[in-house]
């Protein structure tokens, strides 16, 4: 019995490393998608600022529940590479768009060639607001998040207090649930930004299709990097959120990826 646990804990970890692989490359593509279209705007903002949120609750409440590396390591990467790609996109968006600017007025043109053009811009704009207003909501959630974090890491007692003097524990396993389940909810609902925008803009233009089928084989590595081990459901129960957060979102790529196929 020991010797099948060893070798299932083993296989946990080959697996986590090849989704570590997965998530290390699948931001590359779309990276690259960008700088050479020096745009940003085929990503939704609202989607990368959701994914940074989730990896800082996902790295916190792995850590204060103690689960395997192959988790801590996988997350701390998410937010490297998902950090990268965020600061690209708000790059072209602001920076490099306020230097392509036009400096000087376009000349005069026909009324009806003019109106129509900028009422599609009204409307890009409106979408753009909209994302943003979204991104600002989820960066003030996260920093909320995070200060609760703080305050309750430290009113928990010292480690050397030893259990009769440490009412809080059980409360500090609660919040690190709590953690995986908001990250969890934050992951499912990062990718309905971008399902919305593309349905929006009936196109996938400026969207690299491997982000999204990296994504699916990271995600599916990393829930069986838990499963390998146990099915046991003491086992299982810490890592139900991070299970969630991992396979629901699947089914989101799915019609991400069925958009690539219609548009």
């Amino acid at each position: 019995m020991l010797a099948m646990e060893s070798e299932h804990v083993w296989l946990s970890a080959a697996i986590g490393y090849l989704s570590l692989a997965c998530w290390m490359v699948v931001m590359f593509p779309q990276i690259v998608l960008n700088y050479r279209r020096r745009s940003g705007e085929g990503v939704s903002l609202a989607m990368m600022v959701a994914w940074v949120v989730g990896d800082v609750l996902n790295i916190a409440g792995a850590l204060m529940q103690g689960l395997v590396m192959s988790t801590v390591l996988i997350a701390s990467y998410f937010l490297l590479v998902d950090s990268t790609l965020l600061g690209q996109i708000f790059y072209y968006r602001v920076v490099y768009a306020a230097h392509r600017a036009p400096k000087t007025p376009a000349a005069p043109a026909d009324a009806d060639a003019v109106a129509r053009p900028a009422a599609a811009a009204a409307a890009a704009r409106r979408a753009t607001r909209l994302q943003t207003a979204l991104a600002v909501v989820l960066s003030l959630l996260s920093v909320a998040l995070l200060v609760a974090m703080v305050a309750a890491l430290a009113g928990a007692p010292a480690a050397g207090d030893g259990p009769e003097t440490d009412p809080k524990l059980p409360a500090s396993q609660l919040l690190a649930q709590a953690m995986g389940t908001v990250s969890a909810v934050v992951y499912i609902m990062s990718y309905v930004p971008q399902a919305i925008q593309n349905y929006q803009r009936q196109s996938c233009d400026g969207l690299s299709m491997w982000l999204f089928l990296l994504s699916l084989l990271g995600n599916t590595t990393y829930a069986l990097a838990i499963l390998v081990v146990s099915l046991d459901p003491e086992y299982l129960a810490p890592y139900v959120p991070w299970l969630l957060g991992a396979l629901v979102p699947c089914l989101i790529h799915v019609v991400i990826l069925y958009q690539f196929y219609v548009y």
